[in-house]
């Protein structure tokens, strides 16, 4: 069975579907991480309360205010003869004044109360005081002279709940526990002579409870009915009821609630009451439900409300009355097909909003209006593509968020539209589809990359263009005239300033690229996926660090090999001979006096020969995936070596250990089974002798001055009493307070 509404009426179902945790590519390195881990445990509480408080707060521009503004008419309750038992409104005017009466069916009676903390008006009848229809009441509202438009109602039929059987609110109103021992349950709408408008679970410290929680008298409660009158299916009502298949929602039903069926058994069509403006955060999330229908009012649909429903089915519509929604409102549902048009009310489309739904396999059109994509909205995780066709882009679009297309394959075609501002990092990550010559970047572009996971820009892109296109086709980036920020030379993309180099296209033909003089920062992965490229030059301008800013995944990468990446056809580095901080010798890039190595291709093929002399093993070094992406034999490590990148070592060990040939040393040794191990020290001990005293000083002292003997035994490494990279007289002063006693 499935949630539909409470009348009897029969619908063709239109099927359509509205939605943490690390994920990961199908490539090393290659991991995206959506826009919110989620657990029960700790996020879905603060979620629900976060997207309770987005709402638009409407602003009375007039002081007057009409019975028709500030009276919202709900239910008219009649018992069994229809004599008029209760009826409730909503007052929302900024006074409330007790002078209001209320016409049913041309008889006048006062209304009086008070407001409750919901803006809630009870008024209740004796029976006889007046008798109306069963199909149709007429209600109309006074206030002295002043009168409302008439309002015609369906008489709600009181559903009396069992004494004892329920625990309701304080205020009465609100049904909080079910104690009763059925499992076909019917929620009333009258308990204890007063109008019930809301069913909902509690919360207490962040922990939260569904109506069985107290119950020790059922075994199962398999199918719940919400009778008419209920305002608010609330807050994990329902949530966690693993016999929970079936549940009816009563037509007059407004709001359903946070978390509300989250992780039950509920399954089949979903059917959207007419009434319903807004479905809180984790409404749905982790049920078997198969279809489901929005009416044409909903206006907000919240963080995770459907996530993880993969048994949803069927296409989705989205009615143009909607203008929120939050963050993973789809997120896995892969079972949704066809395409999705985002209308135009909708300025921000959620984070992951359709994170891995594989099945859309149809158009996708952003409307008029839509300013903004959320990170990771239409994006997947590599173990699973979208298989859009096409994509139609707004003029009103300002953003595209991180990774928003990311394994969007299917896209064979993308325009960018004028007035776009910011291109985010990963925006096109993996759309290999694409089968346009160029991109061209709009005029109106002030930003490129640098804003994943971080507070404020930094400047350095990061996966934007990566595996973007096709070999065969895409050959160059164009940037309109009277951009600002960006330019583009012989079809490769730069700041206007040519400081900045951010993506090399595909498809260029060109075998040797030579880097303009004045770049000094290339950003990840701008080479990445070079088909063509053998040969790159560096510009004496160029330092390699790897200090790389947070929005930069590839954190165990140095910017060159970062830059560079994986999956290229580059085999050689070069450098010019006024380099004076870097030299190449066949290919591999060292620092100018050959102590240092930066950078080996991975597609240089052959042994690696590392020379005597060189001492460090720079981070990043050796960045791949694992030795069947690299072109490399055997890799010869000397004596020489003094401090070697960790994540280089275990990369070795990993993927090396019967291709390392080592000369062992003071520093590094390799086991029986050939693994690379670095020596232990204590720091202070520089002859290794066992003892902290006098002797290492003085040979720190002549290591120091130039004039310590060869062959004599000193470990640089120990001597670096403050880890600073240096062995100076800072590192003497330290050493004398771990002098041996």
């Amino acid at each position: 069975m499935a949630i539909r509404k409470w009348a009897a009426i029969t619908v063709t179902f239109f099927i359509t579907v509205v939605y943490g945790v690390c994920v990961y590519g199908s490539e090393i390195h290659d991991r995206i991480i959506p826009p919110e881990e989620y657990t029960t445990e700790s996020h879905i509480f603060s979620r629900i309360i976060e997207d309770a408080n987005k709402k638009t707060a409407g602003i009375s521009l007039f002081s007057f205010e009409s019975l028709d503004d500030v009276i919202d008419m709900k239910s008219v309750y009649v018992d069994d003869s229809n004599n008029v038992r209760a009826l409730f409104f909503e007052y929302s005017g900024k006074e409330y004044t007790g002078n209001i009466e209320v016409g049913i069916d041309g008889n006048i009676f006062e209304v009086g109360g008070e407001p409750d903390s919901k803006g809630y008006v009870y008024r209740y009848f004796d029976a006889g005081e007046a008798v109306v229809s069963p199909q149709a009441v007429e209600i109309q509202f006074f206030r002295g002279s002043e009168s409302s438009r008439k309002i015609t109602e369906k008489p709600v039929k009181i559903v009396e709940g069992e004494a004892d059987e329920w625990d309701v609110s304080d205020d009465g109103h609100t049904i909080l526990a079910y104690f009763g021992k059925d499992n076909d349950v019917t929620v009333p709408n009258f308990y204890n002579n007063k109008i019930i408008t809301s069913v909902e679970g509690y919360a207490d410290d962040e922990n939260w409870y569904n109506i069985l929680e107290a119950n020790e008298n059922i075994e199962s409660f398999e199918r719940v009915t919400i009778s008419d009158g209920i305002i608010t299916v609330g807050n994990f009502a329902f949530y966690g009821m693993a016999e929970l298949t079936d549940a009816v929602l009563p037509e007059t039903a407004e709001l359903i609630g946070g978390a509300v069926f989250a992780d039950s058994g509920l399954t089949g069509d979903v059917v959207i009451p007419e009434n319903i403006k807004e479905i809180y955060a984790y409404a749905f999330m982790n049920t078997d439900i198969t279809g489901l229908t929005l009416n044409d009012n909903i206006e907000r649909l919240c963080s995770y409300a459907f996530s993880d429903c993969t048994s949803l089915r069927g296409e989705i519509k989205l009615p143009d009355t909607l203008y929120y929604m939050g963050t993973g409102v789809f997120y896995e549902c892969s079972g949704i097909t066809g395409g999705i048009t985002i209308p135009g009310s909708i300025e921000v489309i959620g984070d992951g909003a359709f994170f891995n739904c594989s099945g859309l396999d149809g158009e996708l059109i952003l409307e008029e209006g839509v300013k903004e994509i959320g990170t990771l909205a239409f994006g997947a995780d590599g173990a699973k593509k979208i298989n859009f066709t096409s994509v139609e882009l707004p003029s009103t679009l300002k953003k595209i968020g991180p990774y928003a297309f990311q394994y969007c394959t299917g896209i064979k075609t993308i325009s960018l539209p004028e007035g776009l501002e910011i291109i985010s990092d990963g925006a096109f990550d993996h759309m290999s589809g694409l089968e346009d010559e160029k991109m061209i970047i709009p005029s109106t572009v002030h930003t490129i990359g640098g804003d994943y996971n971080v507070d404020e820009n930094t400047g350095y892109g990061g996966h934007v263009f990566y595996d973007m296109g096709k070999n065969e086709t895409f050959t160059e980036f164009e940037v309109a005239k009277d951009n600002k920020y960006f330019k583009a030379v012989d079809g490769v993309l730069y700041s206007k300033d040519m400081t900045r180099m951010l993506a090399y296209p595909r498809g260029k033909r060109d075998t040797v690229f030579e880097i303009p003089e004045g770049i000094t920062q290339i950003d990840e992965m701008a080479f990445s996926r070079a088909y063509y490229l053998k040969k790159v030059i560096l510009p004496d301008s160029y330092v390699i660090t790897d200090d790389l800013p947070e929005n930069i995944l590839n954190q165990d990468a140095n910017s060159l090999s970062g830059a560079l990446y994986v999956y290229t056809s580059v085999n050689e580095i070069g450098v010019k001979d006024t380099n004076v901080n870097y030299t190449t010798v066949d290919g591999i890039l060292y620092s100018k006096n050959m102590t240092c190595i930066y950078y080996i291709p991975n597609k240089y093929t052959g042994n690696v020969n590392i020379p005597e002399g060189v001492r460090e093993i720079e981070k990043g070094c050796m960045f791949a995936p694992n030795k069947g992406n690299t072109n490399w034999n055997n890799i010869y490590i000397p004596s020489t070596m003094v401090y070697m990148d960790k994540n280089t070592v275990e990369f070795l060990n990993e993927y090396f250990k019967d291709y390392v040939i080592m000369e062992n040393s003071i520093y590094y040794e390799t086991d029986s089974d050939n693994t690379i191990q670095e020596v232990p020290y204590t720091y202070g001990d520089v002859n290794m002798d066992g003892n902290i005293d006098d002797k290492d000083n003085a040979l720190t002292l002549k290591y120091i001055s130039g004039i310590l003997e060869n062959g004599v035994l000193f470990n640089e490494k120990a001597a670096n009493i403050n880890m600073d990279s240096y062995v100076d007289l800072i590192d003497i002063i330290l050493n004398f307070d771990n002098y041996t006693e």
